[in-house]
């Protein structure tokens, strides 16, 4: 398959793509320097940029989302087999999934610590949970195992996408690759 006729997606959808790209790298570098969240964990640098950032990426997800649902393209696996077609397709809504509602358990979770949850310190959002609510600290276990779910679906994804371009020599990683490269 030639890369012209591979449908690449916009540049909006690239960039809203590496962008979270990004933001899960971040967010993976805060989780792993954060103190573990108990009853008198107090607030830090650490945490604030974990909810900080993990406000972005529901952000930049949910306009992600929307941006897919106006401007789809669909999967382009003509020679894929039916049962790769459906694991990808599984792949990509666990990840959005997961990246739209993991940080809203957290957040839940942040509020049942009695955490503030802000935007880099200069808008506090409000508690979407009562101090120890029983809900809101399952939600919080949710969220961590969810974020190991997520490391499993995204190295899954990589790892079909590296496969497809070097072992079938098929244009699918250059559908997502930034024009210049």
């Amino acid at each position: 398959m030639s890369t012209s006729s591979v449908r690449v997606y916009s540049p909006t959808a690239k960039a809203l793509h590496w962008t979270v790209v990004a933001l899960i790298v971040v967010q993976f570098a805060t989780a792993f320097l954060m103190p573990d969240i108990g009853p008198r964990t107090p607030p830090s640098t650490v945490i604030d940029l974990h909810f900080s950032f993990g406000v972005v990426i529901l952000a930049v997800m949910a306009i992600r989302f929307v941006h897919g649902l106006l401007y789809p393209v669909p999967l382009e696996a003509s020679a894929a087999r039916p049962w790769e077609r459906l694991l990808a397709m599984t792949t990509h809504r666990l990840i959005y999934l997961i990246l739209l509602v993991s940080p809203v358990l957290g957040w839940a979770s942040a509020s049942a610590h009695r955490l503030a949850v802000s935007l880099f310190g200069i808008v506090e959002l409000p508690a979407i949970a009562a101090p120890r609510a029983h809900w809101a600290l399952v939600a919080g276990d949710i969220h961590m195992l969810a974020m190991w779910a997520l490391l499993v679906l995204v190295g899954l994804h990589v790892a079909a996408a590296l496969y497809h371009h070097f072992m079938r020599n098929e244009d699918t990683l250059k559908r997502m690759l930034p024009s210049s490269l």
